[in-house]
């Protein structure tokens, strides 16, 4: 089968290996579609402090192929999307139900969707692969972006206001875009690109501004706003993120940076102006249900998230155009 496999940062090929086959409770599904995301690219530019190299990609929807003994809950044709990690169920923070924070959780990752077929482990297979009934691949796919999102705005409960300002004009701004909207929230977004920021417009933003006149937000919110939510994983945006928030706001650092990276805040604001500042990993198992349920409603229109769709076989021009800043996400089909 053809893989695709990213030896070092920007080293990304393809490559011919053997069709995996399943071990006792594992499962094998034949990919129908994978999508880009930023994670993806930020390992591809830098390398992930918690994933190796190697095997690549983590969203997407499939068709089981074969399940190993064992697997009762899942049948070979059933179509099916994934998450890529589930937690041990046995660590400290598993026991105090954050099974996000299970410090185990990357143990048993599946990588690896930029494939044609892609082998489930056990652990995952358990609790984390969902079947699609009544939805399209595409939108299946998005469960685990949705998923982290949703996760997001459950930290942020409750909400201090209906204010809300989105930093970024990435993938997972657009899909906090979305949310924030089906929660009746007014929202801004700010962004470098006038062509994402009209993308936003297009999606249900009430306003939208260029970071370059980022001082014209007091006046646009009457002070700040109410939830502050950092999405484009840059040092000065995450430190920029407090300063726009209204007394008593809450600011969500969403994007992660790099690894050993520190940031400066400033300490009067922080203190006198109580606000609370969050910060937002991954998923539980409940957040990719409501993923699930949020995706059926086709307000949440995901496809519009998609510059286009390539086969899998032009994977590194792909990263490619994605590391020049062409693009948002794309689908990949084997």
């Amino acid at each position: 089968m053809l893989q695709a496999w990213l030896s070092a940062p920007r080293e990304l090929t393809l490559r011919d290996a053997p069709i995996p086959e399943p071990d006792a409770g594992e499962i094998v599904v034949k990919v129908r579609l994978a999508l880009t995301c930023g994670t993806d690219l930020k390992t591809y530019r830098r390398g992930h402090a918690k994933l190796p190299f190697g095997l690549f990609g983590h969203e997407g929807a499939g068709e089981i192929v074969a399940v190993g003994a064992g697997v009762q809950h899942l049948q070979v044709g059933q179509r099916v999307t994934w998450l890529p990690t589930a937690p041990c169920g046995d660590c400290f923070t598993c026991r105090r139900g954050r099974f996000n924070l299970c410090r185990n959780l990357f143990e048993s990752v599946v990588l690896g969707s930029y494939a044609e077929y892609l082998k489930i482990n056990a652990r995952v297979a358990s609790v984390h692969v969902f079947p699609l009934e009544g939805l399209s691949d595409l939108r299946g796919a998005f469960v685990e972006p949705l998923a982290c999102v949703l996760h997001a705005w459950r930290m942020l409960e409750p909400l201090p206001g209906r204010t809300v300002c989105i930093l970024g004009t990435g993938a997972m701004a657009y899909l906090h875009l979305m949310e924030a909207k089906a929660r009746g929230c007014e929202t801004l977004v700010i962004g470098r690109r006038a062509e994402r920021l009209e993308l936003a417009k297009e999606l249900g933003a009430d306003a939208i501004l260029l970071f370059e006149h980022v001082e014209q937000l007091s006046a646009l919110t009457d002070g700040g706003a109410d939830i502050v939510i950092e999405a484009t994983g840059a040092k000065p945006i995450w430190e920029l993120a407090p300063e726009l928030a209204a007394p008593g706001g809450k600011v969500l650092l969403y994007s992660g940076l790099a690894k050993g990276e520190t940031v400066s805040i400033l300490a009067e604001r922080w203190h006198y102006d109580e606000l609370t500042i969050l910060g937002s990993f991954h998923f539980t198992t409940q957040d990719a249900l409501n993923a699930l349920q949020r995706l059926r409603q086709h307000e949440f229109a995901v496809e519009r998230l998609i510059t286009a769709t390539r086969p899998l076989r032009e994977i590194v021009q792909v990263f490619e155009a994605l590391d020049r800043g062409e693009g948002i996400k794309y689908a990949i089909v084997p």
